[in-house]
């Protein structure tokens, strides 16, 4: 153990309790080059966990003209699209190979799109949360037969879930392999793998459609059912799609503006694909996307200014009024922003700045930071947030202003959790102040722009606690989140 004195202790095995007194030593440790041998700051003293007791249970490329070709790389807005989107080897259960640019589940077709599933939280986790988390008292046991044993555990263990919301963003995966009707298997860029389960209709079963654009131009669509495994890699020099991926920027009425790739009504992703409504006759009317400039919402449906100057007035049902339910914004240097139709003010299509490619993702690596405690103790290295994340492609989610985020832990400079009350006036048959608590977190992005989010188990009382693992030989230290202050995160 390290030598010293500390204000709070170490309940074994690794539990954060709060104590008196103060931190000799320096405030803050440095991190090795290796993510895998971290250290902890060489401030605080500390008591090395004991084992803990392991109890098993069961828990295209597209041939095109050479002017074609010259056209679309004389382009550089083009040439940023093409590089983003997707592009794969499906392999089928019958053995045949389809190759070319994907669109997946209508939705996805940029490498910074997110593929959501659960992730299965492994025995191993199971187990770590419940040792940090023993109270010490008595507690209710649960009997299970597991592979012809009969095994006792504690009742409260059942507050661990099985399984966690998850997602991962198309880029870092490097294969996909099909388990059954509702699992796949990911190989990470990283040599990693990530076993996800179905949450709505991007895994599994309820896979709306996988649409392969190969060579020539032939469509093939494809079900859950008849994949085997899809590999997916950077598209070869000169591939270029029928249809550009949508991207711009999106502005709500709470004053906020996320630049990305743009999912609209769920399902329209693409610049061949059309905006539809009613024009004030009662026509119908559907206007491609290559041709939008801008949507700005009004009350009754939406006007839209065309390329060519003229606008048009359209309202619903259709893609600009009732019925539409959300637009997803995949932005790179964020996560996953999405928003209903009603609270959007404008939408505005335009080019990526920069391009984006499937060589800027890097297929995750592990966290490492330092956590200060509310009494200012800080504590570095491994981190494992709300108990199961732990890799810079998971994504810590939260809300604000009825917008939810995603934001992959990779772009996220620092945490903060916060406290506080909002006060709001109401106007009606009178005038009404309102006053609502709120708790959450403040999370500063690596661009330096801040998000106060709260609404999810990842930044409220909820969360499982903030674990950190000072190096290789130690065991994991929980921070309950009532004792939690911030996390800095090195990148």
């Amino acid at each position: 153990m390290f030598g010293g004195s500390i204000g709070g202790v170490w309940k074994s095995p690794g539990r954060w309790r709060r104590g008196t007194g103060r931190l000799p030593g320096r405030s803050e440790g440095t991190v090795p080059a290796d993510p895998e041998s971290v250290s902890m700051s060489p401030g605080p003293a500390l008591y090395r966990c004991a084992p803990s007791l392991l109890v098993l249970f069961g828990v295209p490329a597209l041939p095109v003209a050479l002017e074609a070709q010259e056209a679309v790389l004389s382009r550089p807005d083009l040439v940023a699209e093409v590089a983003g989107r997707v592009w794969g080897r499906v392999e089928t259960v019958s053995g045949t190979v389809h190759e070319g640019f994907i669109r997946w589940d209508r939705n996805e077709g940029s490498w910074a799109d997110v593929l959501d599933g659960h992730k299965e939280l492994v025995p191993e986790d199971y187990l770590v949360w419940n040792d940090r988390t023993a109270s010490g008292e008595p507690v209710p046991d649960r009997v299970v037969e597991y592979g012809g044993y009969r095994i006792t555990f504690p009742d409260h263990l059942t507050n661990f879930p099985a399984a966690a919301q998850s997602g991962i963003r198309f880029g870092h995966i490097r294969r996909l392999e099909v388990r059954d009707e509702r699992r796949a298997t990911l190989e990470l860029k990283s040599g990693r793998t990530l076993d996800l389960s179905a949450r709505g209709t991007d895994l599994g079963r309820r896979v709306r459609e996988i649409l392969v654009e190969e060579a020539g131009g032939r469509r093939v669509e494809l079900t859950w059912g008849d994949l085997a495994a899809v590999e997916l890699m950077a598209a070869p020099a000169g591939a270029a799609p029928a249809g550009q991926r949508l991207h711009g920027t999106v502005r709500d009425r709470f004053g906020h503006e996320y630049t990305g790739f743009i999912a609209w009504s769920a399902d329209k992703i693409l610049d061949t694909d059309r905006l539809e409504g009613r024009e004030a006759g009662g026509a119908r009317r559907e206007i491609p996307f290559a041709r939008i400039s801008t949507v700005e919402r009004t009350e009754a449906g939406a006007r839209v200014t065309l390329v060519d100057g003229q606008s048009v007035q359209l309202t619903g049902p259709g893609d600009v009024g009732r019925g539409t339910e959300r637009i997803l914004v995949s932005e790179p240097g964020l996560g996953s922003v999405e928003t209903r139709w009603r609270d959007v003010e404008w939408v505005r299509l335009h080019p990526p700045a920069r391009p984006l490619t499937y060589h800027d993702f890097d297929g995750g690596r592990p966290l490492v930071g330092t956590v200060v405690t509310q009494e200012g103790h800080e504590l570095t290295g491994r981190i494992r947030w709300d108990a199961d994340e732990e890799y810079s492609w998971e994504l810590l989610n939260g809300n604000r202003d009825r917008v939810s985020f995603q934001v992959e832990f990779g772009e996220i400079a620092s945490i903060e959790r916060f406290r506080g009350e909002r006060v709001g006036v109401r106007v009606g048959a009178g005038v009404s102040v309102e006053r609502e608590r709120r708790e959450g977190a403040r999370v500063t992005l690596r661009d330096g722009r801040e998000l106060e989010l709260s609404g999810s188990n990842d930044v409220g009382p909820n969360n499982k606690g903030i674990w950190v693992r000072p190096d290789p030989e130690s065991e994991w230290i929980s921070v309950p989140w009532e004792d939690f202050k911030a996390l800095r995160l090195h990148h």
